[in-house]
């Protein structure tokens, strides 16, 4: 009650009255206390969906408002996982200030399996996804693929051929994300299917400490040239490619369908989209255009 009456800017008193006149008027208790406060009961939490849903709307009314005179005004947040951060935040965060200067723009950096969950309970707007379809909660649009390699550092890459099959990996220590990941997976259902173990020797969830570790040697990792970019071009690591199989990803863009129809949602997608495309079509993120015809 302290917090939300700060919140407010009110006093404690006059919240916990508030609550009580609701409480009355619902003829229902939306609120059980306990030693470490207060939570709300199933009554409360359903309120509180519908009450998510109103200011959702006030939100849209006011940047539909807004855009008569030119700018939707509000606050957006896009989860990114580390290999899409990399190529991606600064152009976006640019476009979206020099076409949308009424937006409050916040980024999220994480790995593919938490950024889903964030998406669920509503902590962020959007969030870049990999090999995701849509479901009757979230709403999944296809945006690129892109091929996965092996990147190493400069004294695995001379003792490697250039090219690698999937059976190759079992000689080579490997640096991964945790179990909970899709990548890594798809990795081990591959591996298993030829019979073979994969050598992880480090399990990291946080992409730059992943990078900088097969810097310094202690193994290879499988990603995206995207997530490595300018390592890839200033000779700090190199990328060798897997065959036999090969490893592809479609990177999706996924959004609530509660929030899928948002005025100001959809022209930050519209801005989001366009940053993508071109960064595809000047090499910057070494990828496919997604072909919508294959759905």
């Amino acid at each position: 009650m302290t917090r939300a009456a700060k919140e407010l800017n009110t006093t404690q008193s006059a919240v916990t009255q508030r609550m009580q006149r609701l409480e009355s008027a619902l003829n229902t208790s939306l609120m059980k206390r306990h030693s470490r406060g207060i939570e709300p009961t199933e009554q409360g939490k359903i309120l509180l969906s519908y009450i998510s849903r109103l200011n959702l709307l006030v939100d849209d009314a006011i940047a539909e408002i807004a855009a008569w005179e030119g700018s939707p005004v509000g606050a957006v947040s896009i989860g990114l996982p580390p290999s899409v951060s990399a190529v991606l935040t600064t152009p976006l965060i640019f476009a979206v200030k020099n076409s949308l200067p009424g937006v409050e723009l916040t980024v999220a950096e994480a790995f593919s399996g938490y950024l889903e969950g964030w998406l669920e309970t509503g902590e962020i707007d959007f969030a870049f996804v990999f090999n995701r379809t849509s479901t009757p909660q979230i709403e999944v649009t296809h945006l690129l693929c892109e091929e996965l390699y092996l990147i190493c550092n400069s004294e695995l890459n001379s003792r490697l051929p250039d090219e690698l099959e999937v059976k190759d990996l079992e000689r080579i220590p490997l640096i991964a994300p945790s179990r909970r990941h899709g990548l890594r997976t798809e990795v081990q259902k591959e591996a298993n299917k030829q019979g073979i173990d994969l050598n992880i020797v480090l399990e990291i969830d946080a992409g730059h400490q992943l990078i900088r570790q097969i810097e310094l040697g202690l193994g290879a990792a499988i990603l995206a040239r995207s997530s490595v970019m300018p390592e890839l071009t200033t000779g700090t690591l190199f990328n060798k490619r897997i065959v036999k199989p090969s490893f592809t990803r479609t990177v999706s863009l996924a959004v609530r369908r509660q929030k899928a129809e948002s005025y100001l949602l959809k022209r930050v997608e519209e801005v989001l989209l366009k940053v993508v495309t071109e960064l595809i079509q000047t090499d910057k993120w070494p990828a496919d255009i997604y072909d919508q015809s294959t759905r």
